[in-house]
């Protein structure tokens, strides 16, 4: 059985863990503990859906995080065989449950060990070899002690951690941080500052809190809501499944209107800067040779204008599927770039019009009323 407790270790020893550099903190060592525990909970125990937790955090911790009613008890030595005699038929049984209490208890070991390296791995063993036994090393020294030593030698907070702390509890919530990151933040200093006799009041948290949520103009309504409830209900849990609830409902809703608003006039604005560019070219190609340099010139100035737009709307999700795509429009280019380098000028104007067909030209009278304002004749130029 022993090799159960060896492969736990070696799971255990696996994971991944916070190296502390030089002398530990106080944060630091919180970080480390909140790390092995979560590790620690992952191995499953007897005891329920903690696993090992119970190995690392104080009794009332425990079970006020898991909803527990009785503290992490560690599993005893069961021995190497069950004691007899047995009654008649149940041998089997008995053995079947001690090999079972073996498990657990290799099990237990194996974590222990593991969290044990884990340790060692996070901190340079200067800063622990005082719980070093010169011949067995760290056996009879559980993790929970080494995290205890850690913080009581290095990690124990001075005025100016304190002052730290403080000033963090005292600072206001900045609305456009997620709140669980507030919550979460506020509650682990109180509860550093708790290690060290200086108490905090909570309500001094709600007040700040509720005021930043109020202040940033968003939420009003839920405000007076709050506001309205009974005091024994306005507590610190309701308040952040409060805050939590409105703050994603808030941001869930606005990033539905600019999607629906922004992107989709973004998408239409870039399609018909596409097309103008296409009628721009076309436009050109009906031009007098005389006229073409100067209008080439004012085209490309308009549309390294319009490109530069196009440029800032292409920040945007794809086209959706009833508009063209931008590989859609540029191969309509390329077909008409090439469609107008195999058409033959026009015998009326002397110019190329792919897309309009020679008797539509605009030289002949019958297609006078067809032509834009400001036309032009090629003959009169020529002449």
């Amino acid at each position: 059985m022993v090799q159960i407790q060896n492969e736990i270790a070696r799971k255990v020893a696996e994971k991944e863990v916070t190296k502390i550099i030089g002398q530990p903190a106080n944060q630091s060592i919180d970080l480390l503990e909140q790390e092995l525990t979560v590790i620690a909970a992952s191995i499953r125990s007897p005891q329920g859906d903690s696993g090992h937790a119970g190995m690392l955090m104080e009794e009332a911790d425990y079970m006020a995080a898991f909803g527990v009613a009785v503290p992490f008890v560690a599993p005893n030595n069961p021995g190497t065989y069950p004691v007899g005699p047995f009654p008649n038929g149940t041998r089997k049984e008995r053995e079947a449950e001690h090999e079972k209490l073996i498990e657990v208890y290799e099990t237990y070991l194996g974590v222990g060990d593991g969290l044990k390296t884990l340790i060692l791995r996070a901190v340079d063993e200067d800063y622990i070899l005082e719980l070093k036994n010169e011949i067995i090393g760290y056996l009879q020294v559980t993790p929970k002690q080494m995290i205890a030593h850690l913080r009581t030698r290095w990690g124990s907070a001075d005025f100016v951690d304190k002052c730290t702390l403080l000033n963090e509890l005292n600072s206001p919530w900045n609305v456009a941080e997620v709140p669980t990151a507030h919550f979460n933040r506020v509650e682990k200093a109180i509860k550093q500052l708790a290690r060290v006799n200086v108490p905090w009041p909570l309500e001094a948290s709600m007040n700040s809190t509720l005021k930043a949520f109020k202040d940033s103009g968003d939420y009003d309504p839920a405000v007076r809501e709050w506001e309205a409830k009974p005091e024994a209900d306005k507590t610190w849990a309701n308040l952040k499944i409060m805050v939590s609830n409105e703050y994603s409902k808030f941001h869930r809703q606005n990033t539905a209107t600019a999607k629906s608003v922004g992107y989709g006039s973004a998408n239409s604005a870039t399609a018909a800067i596409d097309d103008y560019v296409a009628i721009t070219e076309e436009l050109v190609a009906t031009i007098t040779e005389e006229n073409e340099k100067k209008i080439k010139a004012l085209t490309k100035e308009t549309t390294d204008t319009l490109n530069q737009i196009k440029a800032l709307l292409e920040n945007r999700p794809a086209a959706t599927a009833n508009e063209p795509s931008q590989s859609y429009r540029a191969k309509k280019r390329a077909e008409y770039r090439k469609k107008l380098a195999n058409t033959t000028a026009c015998a009326n104007c002397g110019t190329k019009h792919p897309n309009v067909p020679d008797a539509k030209c605009w030289e002949l009278d019958a297609n006078a009323a067809t032509r834009p304002a400001g036309w032009k004749s090629a003959k009169a130029t020529n002449n």
